[in-house]
């Protein structure tokens, strides 16, 4: 469940500052928090209302599948027609979301990647796991006597 509000609860930051910045243009620190509220809250609603109301369901059938995850996405709809203010948000988000959920969850249960990794960076990113501000000398003697064991 806070994966999902958190996934939520970040797209709303991304959506609010874009807002705040090139759209709306708030200023004052009320008016700024009011816009972050306006987006952050509905979106990380969504994604705890999604997780919550699968989860529930899932308990409820004894079931796992791709249903749980719909009826979870179709839930979200009363979320997405208060958000977008429009009631036919209520039908069409929540039936887009529904079908989504079942994707995903069909996705999961298959093992199929809907966005793969893209195998090009991989080698590009080392510098993002090494902290080290220089070389540890003890990989250097580690590889010096696994040298001389060699010959």
């Amino acid at each position: 469940m806070l994966v999902t509000t958190r996934y939520g609860a970040m797209a709303g930051l991304f959506l609010s500052t874009y807002d705040v910045l090139m759209y709306s243009h708030a200023t004052g620190l009320g008016n700024m928090l009011r816009r972050y509220a306006y987006h952050t809250v509905p979106l990380a609603l969504t994604g705890a209302t999604f997780a919550a109301v699968a989860n529930g369901v899932q308990h409820l059938r004894k079931r796992d599948d791709p249903l749980n995850y719909f009826i979870g996405g179709v839930a979200c709809g009363p979320i997405l027609a208060y958000y977008f203010g429009s009631y036919y948000a209520l039908f069409v988000g929540g039936l887009c979301l529904g079908i989504a959920g079942a994707i995903k969850k069909d996705a999961v249960d298959n093992e199929f990647d809907l966005l793969p990794q893209v195998k090009l960076t991989a080698p590009v990113d080392g510098w993002r796991r090494d902290y080290t501000l220089v070389q540890d000398p003890r990989d250097i003697l580690i590889h010096t006597c696994g040298k001389e064991n060699e010959k």
